[in-house]
This record gives C-alpha cells, structure tokens and sequence, in this order.
C-alpha cells in the first residue's frame, strides 16, 4: 500500500487523450441519427477523439477553440466527451452539463461516481444518471513534452461511462 503522504508527488496530469477503442466499446448506445458534441477538446489539437467518433456517429462537433464551459454550438442533440481529470475542472464541466440539460455519455473516473459532489451538483436530476461498466479497464494516450504521443497502458484507476438522460436498457450497463 502507497503512503499517502507521497500523493503530492504524482499530481493531476489532464493531457491524456481518449483511445479508439473506448468510444468503439459503447457504439451500440451511440444513437446513429443524433449529432454529436465532443464537447471537452479545448486545445486539444493532438487529440482524435472527435475523429474516432465521426466514425460512429451521424454528425460530430469538434471545435478545439470552444470552451464549452461557456460556449455551446448552435445545433447538437447529446454530448460524447472525456473530461479532464483535474477535480476542479471536472466539477466545473459537470455543473456546465447539468446546466445544459442535454443527454451525454462521459468517461470519468469510477470514484467519481461515489463522490458528495457528484449528488451536489445533480441533485434531484441524479436519477436520470447511469453508469455503464465498460468490459475492460479503458487506458489512455498521453501527450508528451516534445509533441510526441505515447499509448499508457498502465492506467491507475478504473473509469466508467456516466450517461445521463440515455435511458439505457439494464441489461447494456455492464
């Protein structure tokens, strides 16, 4: 077991980038006829996330300039997004979601999911949420310093997928 005392040392690092496979995982709740926003690619030039979705969904958004913690395109249905890692952010992106009221699928860390912020900031909207537990524990790839991109497939922790207003059927959670 770690030392709690060394966690300062690792830090939050939110330049990881969402793999193929994670979004090909869940094609099957993806509707085909909705437009799509990638909703968390703000500076996120090296990412493919929107590219890798475009491929399973009817139409996708993906703007690298829109902060969507205060900007929103003009015509979407739902939101497909990885949100970065860092609590703050992450807290700020989903109080953003719950304010735009519309059905998303997110990949978040699974801890999330037993947070008190996260009954917070849903409240009474919390029971239009639903965790799908995907197959296998998703990795990410990482942006390095010199530009480069390098898979990780050493993830610490479990993620989930956090849909809200999707109305899964049970039997796809897992």
């Amino acid at each position: 077991m770690g030392d709690c005392k060394d966690f300062s040392n690792y830090g939050n690092y939110n330049e990881y980038y969402t793999p193929k496979y994670a979004w090909e995982n869940i094609k099957h709740l993806i509707p085909k006829d909705k437009i799509v926003w990638e909703a968390c690619m703000l500076n996120s030039e090296k990412s493919k996330s929107g590219e890798y979705l475009k491929d399973l969904c009817k139409e996708v958004i993906c703007d690298t300039k829109m902060n969507m913690l205060n900007e929103t395109p003009k015509n979407y249905d739902m939101i497909i997004t990885n949100p970065p890692y860092e609590s703050k952010l992450k807290k700020s992106i989903l109080k953003r979601l719950v304010e735009l009221d519309k059905p998303f699928i997110i990949i978040i860390n699974s801890m999330n999911v037993y947070s008190k912020y996260m009954r917070e900031i849903f409240n009474e909207k919390i029971k239009d949420l639903q965790v799908v537990n995907p197959k296998l524990k998703i990795h990410f790839i990482k942006l390095l310093e010199n530009n480069e991109i390098e898979y990780k497939p050493n993830t610490s922790f479990y993620c989930v997928y956090l849909c809200y207003k999707m109305n899964i059927p049970n039997e796809q959670l897992w």
